[in-house]
């Protein structure tokens, strides 16, 4: 299995804030708010043609909750205490459980690298009023350490819709593409060495964040009326991970998570007592044990995972009437629910010659709401030489169906239908099979092809059929185990440094899709097929670092007839030091401009445009530049 990692040093040197903007640039992988605009435009993620909850996205191993519509905004988690992020690509449901069908994004902290005091600091502005401020300061002594972690973002709104001429209300805002948004993150870490053979770790975190945007709707006769669309949400984060060294390179781990995500959000009429308050409170507890046993040749891993999750939603409506103004009482659009699982999994690392290494695994998980599923996998690693590494795996992949999949109801009658749970519904399975061959011809050079190919079955989608009809023209829609599709591809690229101060980079990927449930079949809506990209980072004359990164994204079918056009983004960054350890950059995002018509149907190109910042960087103590 093959683990990409993109360190905190090179998300910044790709202009990053947060994790969407640091995987924007991976090969293969797609982050484009602008394909989720029915959602609120999410920085989600596609791997191999799989996004959504599809794909698992993790906080230290922990499963991060607070989707919204099934998409984990990346957007949301900041940079401010991440240390790298990893990603896998393909079916990696045996170790990683439910939604790893695409692949998995493992977002992960770290103690501080140097003893004693040390800290680090960022200041960034940012085009459209933006502004980031991070500040962290730890201590690491012989047998403890600790880390306090703050960070403050915040940017203007972006409007690419001008406001109507025909609106009711005698205001000239516009509605807005992006909301204004400020987040706020405080975050604790510490670890300590219990005896020569416990290490203890903490982590705790919160995550504020605030989002003011703006809606145009037109209403027959009565005109265009503007609504206010607020939104905070905050996200809490307690993780407790103890690990018992056995000896010999062998040692159990343990550890206990709890998350809680809030939300709430408005919708009010401009210059009315109008409104719609929604407000959502998930949780999730977690329990694992892991023990690894080395073994000579062999490496045991075997774990236990319990899981605890739930989840509810209520509207309160305010409405004006001939008495006055209204509050309906609270509406259980979710109902307060409770979602079970448990999981036994286990994998062997087994070095059969000095050249080849065999990988078994295997997960079974049991959830109450549907029962169990059991997800084998088997990988094998071959280095014929020291410059040639062959790998190969295959596995199964599986999603359990979410908790408004299963059984909630979301009445939606002022759009013409209401959609209703569905309890009998199975998980989503493939499977899928994954190769790739690196090649290391010179020092300085390196070459890489990969390819895969994915079989998925019982996609849960809305049955398009409706239940029933009721006689204001409502229909009632529920979710089946309807669809099956396919998913392959390669990938191809090469990285060079011919010189010690001059790195480049290239790549092409090819992604092909397929609905089989479609008559005929045809691609998966909204998974472009072709994208290139090229890389280069220069150490300059004056000490000057320079960063630029070109990509190019084909067009990608949306419906029939329709199109996404293709589009090509440039970014750029110039640094250079200023003391030891220091760093003053500028630099830009999307330098050609490509941006989203809003008149143009499944247009998918960038919501934002082109995008200036300039900043500083700096870390404690000075001396270790």
């Amino acid at each position: 299995m093959r683990t990409r990692v993109v360190t905190r040093e090179e998300a910044e040197r790709r202009g990053a804030t947060n994790v969407g903007e640091a995987l924007d640039g991976e090969l293969g992988v797609q982050v484009n708010p602008s394909a989720y605009g029915a959602l609120g435009n999410p920085s989600a993620i596609q791997i191999q043609g799989f996004d959504l909850d599809r794909v698992l996205v993790l906080e230290d191993g922990e499963r991060v909750i607070g989707d919204a519509g099934g998409a984990i905004d990346l957007s949301s988690l900041p940079l401010g205490d991440v240390s790298r992020i990893e990603l896998v690509t393909g079916p990696t449901s045996s170790l990683y459980g439910t939604s790893a069908i695409g692949g998995v994004v493992n977002v992960l902290s770290a103690p501080p690298d140097h003893p004693g005091f040390s800290g680090q600091a960022r200041l960034e502005g940012r085009s459209r009023a933006g502004l980031l401020l991070h500040g962290s300061g730890a201590y690491r002594g012989e047998r403890a350490w600790a880390s306090a972690d703050a960070s403050f973002q915040r940017e203007d709104s972006l409007s690419l819709v001008e406001p109507s001429d025909n609106l009711a209300q005698p205001v000239a805002d516009a509605p807005t593409t992006l909301p204004r948004r400020s987040q706020t993150l405080l975050g604790l870490r510490a670890g300590a060495a219990l005896g020569k053979r416990i290490d203890l770790r903490l982590r705790a975190r919160w995550i504020h964040d605030e989002q003011d945007g703006i809606e145009q709707k037109e209403w027959p006769v009565l005109g265009v009326y503007l609504y206010d669309l607020p939104e905070v949400t905050d996200r809490v984060t307690l993780h407790l991970a103890e690990t018992l060294d056995l000896g010999g390179g062998s040692n159990l781990r343990l550890a206990a998570g709890r998350q809680w995500a809030f939300r709430s959000s408005g919708r009010d009429l401009r210059g009315s007592p109008d409104e719609e308050l929604r407000e959502r409170s998930g949780t999730l507890h977690s329990y694992e044990a892991i023990a690894t046993i080395a073994d000579g040749q062999r490496t045991w891993v075997a774990g236990a995972r319990a899981e605890v999750e739930t989840l509810d939603q209520v509207l309160t409506v305010t409405k004006v009437s001939t008495s006055g103004t209204v509050e309906t009482p609270p509406i259980d659009e979710v109902p307060d629910t409770q979602l079970g699982s448990a999981a036994l999994y286990g994998q062997l690392a087994w070095k059969l010659t000095d050249e080849l290494t065999l990988m078994p695994g295997i997960r079974g998980e049991l959830r109450l709401r549907y029962g169990g599923v059991i997800a084998p996998r088997l990988a094998l690693a071959y280095r014929p030489a020291p410059s040639l590494t062959l790998r190969v795996s295959g596995g199964r992949g599986f999603r359990a169906p979410s908790a408004k999949e299963l059984g909630f109801s979301f009445d939606h009658s002022s759009l013409g239908y209401i959609l209703q749970g569905n309890p009998e519904l199975s998980p989503e399975t493939s499977w899928g099979v994954n190769g790739d061959v690196t090649w290391i011809p010179r020092e300085g050079l390196t070459v890489r092809a990969g390819a895969f190919a994915n079989w998925v079955d019982d996609l849960i989608d809305v049955d398009p059929s409706p239940l029933e009809t009721s006689a204001g023209g409502v229909d009632t829609y529920t979710y089946m185990n309807i669809a099956e599709a396919r998913t392959a591809g390669l990938d191809l690229s090469a990285t060079l440094q011919p010189a010690p101060w001059l790195r480049i980079e290239a790549g092409y990927a090819y992604l092909w899709t397929r609905d089989d449930t479609a008559d005929p079949g045809q691609p998966l809506s909204g998974k472009p097929p072709h994208t290139a990209q090229a890389a280069l980072r220069a150490d300059l004359p004056l000490e000057l670092e320079l960063v630029a990164r070109l990509r190019t994204i084909g067009g990608a079918f949306i419906e029939d007839d329709l199109r996404a056009p293709g589009f090509t983004t440039l970014d750029a960054r110039l640094a250079r030091p200023l003391w030891p350890s220091s760093q003053a950059y500028i630099g830009v995002r999307n330098l050609l401009g490509a941006q989203k018509d809003p008149d143009r149907r499944g247009d998918h190109r960038p919501l934002e445009g082109r995008t200036f910042y300039v900043g500083v960087r700096a870390e404690l103590p000075w001396e270790d530049s």
